[in-house]
């Protein structure tokens, strides 16, 4: 999405919302200030700063906890963001692609999702479907690494063997 658009030659920039705990997400996606709490010791720009002109990816929405939903919500409706330990806001302008493997539509109906930061990232929803209902997208998923395994390595492979794509095709592929 990011480099078929508009926004291509600004930056794109990528964080996992469930790998970090709230306070660590909130400084990486919207900086600190030298001083801010205890080993701050420089200004760090977030990355809705970084990003900005560009687009933002926001995967693993759905682990984030209320607290900071609430201020990611914000950040959405203002287009400002203001560091941790900052006095002022700074306006942003960036594109936020959003990702997660919960169904947010039943978080929000059983109140761990916010309604309001569901329908403002629910702008233009894209439903993935997990490869185990896709199989038919097997052979096209491995022609592609396997051209881009070609390019890197500097190996000619025509295709997979038979039973190799046999053996792919009929894997469960248990995950999403």
């Amino acid at each position: 999405i990011h480099y078929s658009g508009r926004r291509r030659g600004n930056p794109f920039v990528a964080q996992n919302c469930g790998s970090l705990p709230d306070t660590l997400l909130e400084s990486e996606l919207f900086g600190h200030r030298k001083g801010a709490f205890t080993g701050a010791d420089q200004d760090k720009q977030g990355l809705f700063e970084s990003g900005d002109g560009g687009t933002i990816f926001l995967d693993e929405i759905g682990e984030t906890s209320p607290s900071f939903q609430v201020k990611l919500l914000r950040v959405l409706q203002e287009n400002e963001i203001r560091a941790l330990g900052a006095k002022i806001r700074r306006p942003i302008n960036v594109r936020v692609i959003a990702a997660t493997n919960r169904d947010l539509a039943k978080e929000v109906a059983e109140g761990r999702f916010r309604r309001d930061l569901y329908y403002r990232l629910a702008g233009f929803e894209l439903h993935l479907p997990p490869l185990r209902d896709r199989p038919m997208d097997i052979p096209l998923l491995i022609q592609k690494m396997l051209s881009e395994l070609q390019a890197k390595l500097g190996k000619s492979v025509s295709e997979i063997d038979k039973k190799a794509m046999s053996v792919l095709r009929s894997y469960h592929w248990p995950g999403n």
